[in-house]
């Protein structure tokens, strides 16, 4: 147990402009390319992700890191045409049809929306939660103020997600409706790497304690950060289908109470603040 670590329970819908400060509005997407003779859509990296294993499989190694260094900085400049070039380039084929008439790689907004009042005209849009980390943000203050917490402390919450995934598959790793457990951690400046690396290390001890040999767990640093970090790191556990991640790791620096305090007209003195993301998916 954690005596700086307090647990909170945020509502699924939430103000609309609550998902345009965090960014999802507008940048909550993932690339997309359809098959036009069997009518099924992927995911770009996906595809890519799995011609990579494939040539790992059949020891052309040297061509998988240049297909994966290929791709890792198509999705780093959001080069959708330069995905879809890559996945012309390697022969890739629909799984279903076996055909490669591909369509344009586009991006897609992975926020179920709903509408928010008794009549269509004039409702708002709002949206379920495909994450859990805004509503600890958005309470940071009510909970600090109660509980009297002092820096450094945590939130905590496990909470239904809900994203509207085009392929839902391999397990769980993919799935429209889900729970998480997220703690986000609130350090001060000039501290944040310290507690990051703290944090990587403490719960990938967590992971083994339970039994697991440790070669079945590896660290995995992001290519492509995410626009609010400076820092990210996945624990992947490897499944029958290979390494996938089980919790990520993230230093968020202040993006996300300095972009709510900007739309809410509201001070969260983020000044004194940098955040480090803990996020278990389990």
């Amino acid at each position: 147990m954690n005596e700086n670590i307090v647990g909170i329970d945020s509502a699924i819908f939430m103000h609309p402009k609550i998902w345009k400060a965090s960014g999802h509005v507008d940048g909550f997407a993932d690339p997309m390319i359809d098959n036009k003779d069997s009518k099924k859509r992927y995911r770009a990296d996906n595809l890519l992700e799995d011609k990579i294993a494939r040539y790992i499989k059949d020891g052309k190694t040297e061509k998988a890191q240049e297909l994966q260094n290929a791709m890792y900085q198509a999705l780093e400049a959001d080069n959708l045409p330069a995905l879809k070039e890559l996945i012309e380039q390697h022969e890739i084929v629909c799984p279903v049809s076996g055909t490669r008439n591909w369509t344009d790689v586009r991006q897609f907004n992975l926020m179920f929306s709903t509408q928010m009042g008794a009549m269509a005209e004039g409702s708002d849009e709002v949206y379920l939660r495909p994450e859990t980390a805004q509503g600890i943000f958005v309470n940071f203050l009510n909970v600090q103020k109660s509980g009297r917490m002092r820096i450094p402390f945590g939130i905590a919450q496990i909470g239904k997600a809900f994203r509207n995934e085009v392929i839902a598959r391999q397990f769980i790793m993919r799935m429209r409706e889900f729970e998480q457990m997220e703690m986000q951690f609130f350090v001060k400046p000039g501290t944040e790497m310290e507690w990051y690396n703290h944090w990587k290390e403490s719960r990938l001890k967590w992971h083994l304690a339970i039994g697991t040999p440790e070669d079945k767990y590896r660290f995995h640093d992001h290519v492509k950060l995410a626009h609010y970090a400076n820092a990210a790191v996945d624990i992947e556990f490897e499944f029958p289908f290979g390494f996938k991640e089980v919790e990520g790791i993230h230093s968020r620096t202040d993006f996300d109470l300095s972009q709510h305090e900007k739309f809410a007209t509201r001070n969260f003195n983020i000044s004194i603040l940098l955040r480090i993301k803990i996020m278990s998916l389990m």
